[in-house]
């Protein structure tokens, strides 16, 4: 069998192994699996022969193999595949690609849900995604013969976002084919209600670990393979005579940081060698590290739209030591020196003492991690050095408790821009009790930025474990049942379909409709994302001896040069970081400077302002322009700022 055949027999070599662990469709291509490389760790250092399947990468191998040969417009691309992960998401597309027999069969509501995907995404998508559905029951039968073909007695499922329905069915085949084996199931698909009515609603499913598996997994696995029962342990869901036994999650020890191994990656890596994509996804490809877990700021103020953490908010960290270790490690190993932590948050303390160390590596590394938006300049130049050069930082309204102002996100938004970061950031709409007129002031300012890394901006979902999913009438919402792809995608009960679901529809209870008021900011947006794409243009200063020159070359302004002279070029550089015009007369008076008072020189600010050099918040100034050397010598980094990246994030 050659290297590039992905025929079933292809798909791995064979191996007799205990436990197969299995990540599907429609996991990101970029990144091998983490939570797969960490419970084959689990399981190994226990004494139980383990082995992974990418099956994200096979899938993707096959779609190819089958079309290869096709006219150029039915030709399925890596970039599909990626649309349909990062993407369209947004209708769970990649979940009704895999609605398969035996899960499903064909039946009017396919139709039915395609009208309703139109609705949402383009048609090019909806095209694609038919395409690939007719290659998914060839794939499932390979998918199962390599698993088969390893003798194991227990196969685990990862499942998140939109891994659920391909993980079904293709767990229903293998029980299918041997009534014998145990199924479980994991992941953050499972955590609360969702894992419950998984294990409740779909019988071929042994067991449903939720919450984190590093200790319970290998504890039922040993009981599986002894014969016994398997014991009841805090979140696990089992099976006594058929029936579901669900065991209260609540006060779910947290797994210490120490306890959870590094991960191992050879599987997808050793398929990624052997794979005919090879040469155009290993360039692409990011490895996926965790340094802490939970979320600090979550758990001090939790964001009210965020369901992320689940079960997980008490926050927790690796020591920084360990965290180089494994980065390095992972680097010499895989040759691979882009990186992606899975965080939710940084740990502000290895800002100062992580991140050093990896500075201290001298390695060209591409670091991307998520952090709040309140940064000190010196720690994004820590961030810089030692590779980090992509963030996504929380820029969003204070109505949803991020605890930042309007000020502190331009002005990380300018630091970035200054110091070559690259911030992937979402401009979400649609809080209860937003004003709308901040839209409008909102699209207003958006020329002045126009420099500046653009948004996604996209609605504010209703998700579970969020404060508005857990306490909506308190925020002025009402829940009004599951997005509407889910009834397509699960035939269940009407309760078990609400407590499968992740993201909600909902309403306001004063009647708004965020979308008559959106717009002007949506189309600011585009333009500001059309911008950047052709060219944005910069605002930047050249400092000379007792005066600074300002360029504005913004895209969609009027080209303009300014002379700030003697003390009005000290007084915008003293606004770097945002300053009243009461802190600068005194700081002018105490360093000897010209005397100006306060009012004199918040009215030349003003003047700034309003020649868009300057943004004003209530009594404080941010100047907008960066020096010239960082604005002509600021690096590219290899992310990308759209959906896709929100998505990576969390897989």
């Amino acid at each position: 069998m050659t290297p590039n055949d992905t025929s079933s027999g292809a798909l791995a070599g064979t191996r007799h192994v205990l436990v197969s662990l299995v990540s599907m469709p429609f996991k990101d291509l970029r990144h091998p699996p983490i939570q797969l490389g960490i419970l084959e760790q689990c399981l190994t250092r226990v004494g139980i022969a383990t082995r992974s399947h990418s099956f994200e990468l096979a899938f993707m191998e096959h779609l190819y193999s089958r079309t290869a040969e096709a006219d150029e417009g039915q030709r399925i691309s890596v970039a599909d595949y990626r649309h349909v992960a990062c993407q369209d998401f947004v209708v769970n597309l990649g979940d009704w690609i895999f609605k398969v027999s035996p899960y499903a069969e064909p039946s009017p509501e396919d139709d039915e849900y395609l009208d309703y995907a139109r609705s949402q995404i383009s048609e090019e998508a909806v095209i694609t995604a038919v395409q690939m559905k007719k290659f998914v029951p060839e794939f499932l039968t390979a998918a199962a013969d390599e698993l088969l073909a390893g003798e194991p007695r227990i196969v685990g499922f990862s499942t998140v976002f939109q891994q659920n329905v391909a993980s079904l069915v293709l767990a229903k085949i293998l029980k299918a084919r041997d009534p014998s084996l145990k199924i479980v199931f994991g992941g953050g698909n499972c955590d609360g209600p969702m894992g419950a009515a998984l294990h409740e609603c779909f019988p071929w499913i042994d067991a449903v670990v939720r919450g984190e598996g590093e200790r319970v997994f290998p504890e039922i696995v040993l009981d599986m393979l002894a014969g016994r029962a398997v014991r009841p342990q805090l979140g696990l869901c089992y099976r006594v005579d058929g029936r579901s036994v669900v065991v209260p999650q609540a006060n779910k020890p947290q797994v210490p940081m120490d306890e959870v191994p590094t991960p191992t990656y050879d599987e997808f890596f050793e398929r990624l060698g052997r794979s005919p994509l090879r040469a155009e996804l290993w360039p692409e490809v990011a490895i996926l590290f965790e340094s802490s877990r939970g979320c600090w700021w979550g758990a001090k103020s939790h964001c009210t739209f965020c369901g992320l953490n689940g079960s997980l908010m008490p926050f927790r960290s690796k020591p920084p030591a360990r965290v180089v270790e494994e980065i390095l490690g992972f680097a010499a190993q895989y040759k691979i020196l882009d990186f992606v932590a899975v965080d939710d948050i940084i740990d502000l303390g290895h800002i100062r003492e992580l991140l050093p160390q990896l500075s201290a590596a001298r390695c060209d590394l591409e670091i991307f991690y998520e952090t709040k938006a309140n940064l000190k300049k010196d720690q994004l130049r820590t961030f810089y050095s030692s590779g980090v050069h992509s963030i996504q930082p929380g820029i969003i309204l204070r109505l949803m408790r991020k605890g930042v102002t309007a000020l502190q996100n331009i002005r990380l938004l300018k630091w970035c821009a200054e110091l070559g970061i690259k911030p992937v950031w979402n401009l979400l709409y649609g809080f209860p009790g937003e004003p709308p007129q901040e839209y409008a002031r909102m699209a207003e300012l958006i020329p002045s930025l126009i420099h500046f890394t653009p948004p996604n901006i996209m609605p504010v979902q209703m998700e579970r474990f969020s404060p508005y999913f857990d306490r909506p009438a308190e925020f002025g919402i009402e829940l009004t049942g599951p997005l509407p792809q889910y009834r397509f995608l699960y035939s269940v009960s009407s309760e078990a379909l609400s407590n499968l679901a992740y993201d909600f529809q909902h309403s306001y209870l004063d009647g708004r409709d965020p979308e008559t008021y959106v717009n002007g900011l949506r189309d600011a947006v585009d333009r500001w994302r059309q911008f950047s794409k052709d060219g944005p243009g910069y605002l930047c200063y050249r400092r000379g001896p007792g005066f600074l020159s300002v360029e504005d070359r913004r895209a969609g302004l009027e080209a303009a040069n300014y002379r700030l002279d003697g003390i009005e070029g000290k007084i915008y550089l003293a606004c770097d970081a945002g300053a009243t015009a009461d802190h600068l007369s005194t700081r002018f008076a105490v360093d000897g400077d010209e005397e100006l008072d306060a009012k004199e020189i918040e009215e030349y600010l003003e003047d700034l302002v309003q020649a868009r050099l300057m943004y004003r918040e209530g009594n404080c100034f941010l100047s907008l322009a960066i020096p010239i050397t960082t604005a002509s010598t600021a690096s590219e980094t290899r992310w990308e700022t759209d959906a896709a990246t929100a998505c990576l994030m969390a897989t």
